[in-house]
């Protein structure tokens, strides 16, 4: 009997989780191990602060041959507990538990003659292991980034990191200083807001566009029609931008709750109040889905500063002018990846994802894969990490073949200036940015289960409409080809929600305007610094 081939997938998040599951069902011939560091699986989502919820509804973030339970409270977002369970569902349904290693941290790895040695440490003891193929599944939250802060040593408060912080209880009766303003200091804020002396958030940089995961108790991605996301990414700045202000403006007399009026109000202050890039639009932004930093902001419970200049004892001083006594100072920086394990001369061949073929294939190593190593722009994580993983699963079976090594590394140029024109405040700094969209239909474009547009159309056109006009659910590249999956992801189709029918009309407008080039662009005179609030 032929040896099985050996792949090696470190990380048991939700990443490495969808990669053994399509490998272990579709590559009979490779034999897994999956290499976890912690003693549970989930990754970062069994390991953060309490009360984390997710910013995404469910069948946005679960696999999509295994959606969750169509029921009353179905689009309700999971706390990350009741995500954990969710994977761990999806873990023991696929007989994944028994590939996993638990509490094995990968300490080297090394490329021997083609093959991988990988040295990991279980129980305080060090063995080496020979792989075939690894298969990288950590994902671009490894480790906290580094805020530069001076005179930091003279600060007599405390310095924490956001993801040291699992319960925001020990920050009663402090005077805290928060770090940043994208998802994690936002729901921080929110969290903390009644039992701190006092808030301040301090913002290096503008922050990305506002949204809320809610208005009048519905999920705000249900506004992520596959109608709307297929308008070009520009209309925002073109003569087409007084119906996507139009658009808005009718989503926001649409909303019922007066609580909720407000805070999209003040939403709508905060995106557009730096002149120099209000006219991107949310096509062109990273969003920060959480609106806990304007809850607290309403309430009076936060102050914003900018940037901070000097630390001495408790004072911190801002670039205003002011300062404030504080008794702590959170971090909120984002994280980024950890590669630490690998060769030096792969790790600088991949500084940044963006330097991979697709987001996951390195030109000049054919053995070596990356999974979950984007940050979609909207969607969700899973659901981009699960098509990566079909992907992977189709090219070790023969079914997808990569272009050659010049190829390879002409299209990742153009990946790199795409994202680039497209994210041109936030490309610098999260580099591995990717249009959710655009990128998952790349993916599932070369695997050939594109949705049949035109057949579906004569065939089963209310599945048709479904496809287009609700979210952008995963599930739509599951119904081609035929089978026991397409049938689950066709009623579970049919079911989801979509926007009012008069949203839904404008949508189809601006598709069909856009279409046909109807929209000339605006000329704009761009700051691309952009101006502190």
């Amino acid at each position: 009997m032929q040896n099985k081939i050996k792949m090696c997938i470190i990380g048991a998040g939700p990443s490495g989780l969808c990669t053994a599951k399509e490998i272990q069902a579709n590559n009979p011939n490779i034999d897994i191990k999956v290499f976890e560091k912690s003693n549970n699986i989930g990754g970062i989502f069994a390991n953060c602060y309490q009360d984390l919820t997710l910013v995404n509804n469910p069948f946005l973030v679960s696999f999509s041959d295994f959606p969750p339970t169509i029921n009353d409270n179905h689009l309700k977002m999971w706390r990350a507990n009741e995500y954990v369970d969710y994977l761990n569902s999806y873990a023991k349904k696929n007989n994944l538990l028994k590939l996993i290693h638990f509490n094995t941290i990968v300490k080297k790895i090394s490329n021997i003659k083609g093959q991988w040695n990988i040295d990991f440490e279980h129980n305080g003891k060090v063995t080496t292991n020979t792989f075939d193929y690894l298969t990288i599944c950590t994902g671009t939250n490894q480790k906290s980034k580094e805020i530069p802060l001076k005179n930091k040593q003279n600060f007599s408060g405390e310095i924490i990191r956001s993801s040291d912080l699992k319960d925001v209880s020990i920050l009663k009766d402090k005077t805290v200083v928060f770090i940043g303003l994208g998802e994690t200091a936002s729901d921080l804020i929110y969290l903390s807001r009644h039992i701190v002396k006092n808030s301040y958030a301090s913002i290096r940089r503008w922050p990305g566009y506002f949204i809320p995961r809610y208005h009048d108790n519905q999920p705000t991605d249900l506004d992520t029609s596959n109608i709307y996301h297929a308008i070009s990414r520009d209309i925002d700045e073109s003569k087409l931008s007084f119906l996507t202000k139009f658009k808005r403006e009718i989503e926001y007399r649409n909303i019922i709750s007066t609580d909720d009026k407000k805070i999209q109000s003040t939403i709508q202050e905060f995106n557009s109040s730096n002149q120099s890039i209000k006219h991107l639009g949310p096509f062109r932004r990273i969003t920060v889905k959480s609106c806990g930093f304007i809850k607290a902001y309403l309430e009076d419970k936060i102050s914003l500063k900018p940037k901070i200049s000097d630390l001495k004892g408790k004072t911190v001083m801002f670039e205003d002018g002011s300062s404030v006594e504080a008794d702590t100072i959170v971090l909120c920086a984002g994280h980024t990846f950890d590669l630490s394990f690998l060769p030096k001369e792969i790790r600088d061949d991949i500084s940044s994802p963006n330097k991979l073929y697709k987001y996951m294939f390195m030109p000049k190593t054919n053995n070596c894969y990356f999974i979950g190593f984007v940050r979609p722009n909207l969607g969700s994580l899973p659901s981009v990490s699960e098509l990566q993983a079909r992907y992977l699963s189709a090219y070790l079976s023969n079914k997808i073949s990569l272009p050659n090594q010049a190829t390879m590394k002409k299209c990742i140029l153009n990946q790199q200036e795409t994202s680039k024109w497209q994210f041109p405040v936030d490309f610098e700094r999260v580099s591995h940015i990717v249009d959710y969209r655009n990128y998952t239909r790349s993916l599932a474009k070369d695997l050939k289960v594109l949705p049949k547009q035109w057949h579906l159309f004569f065939s089963d056109i209310y599945l048709w409409y479904k496809i287009n006009f609700s979210f952008l659910y995963p599930g739509i590249y599951r119904i081609h080809p035929k089978g026991p999956q397409s049938k689950k992801a066709i009623s579970i189709i049919k079911q989801l929600p979509t926007m009012p029918k008069k949203i839904l009309l404008l949508e189809s407008v601006l598709y069909v305007l856009n279409k046909f080039n109807f929209r000339t662009k605006k000329a704009h005179k761009t700051n691309l610094k952009g101006k502190k609030p």
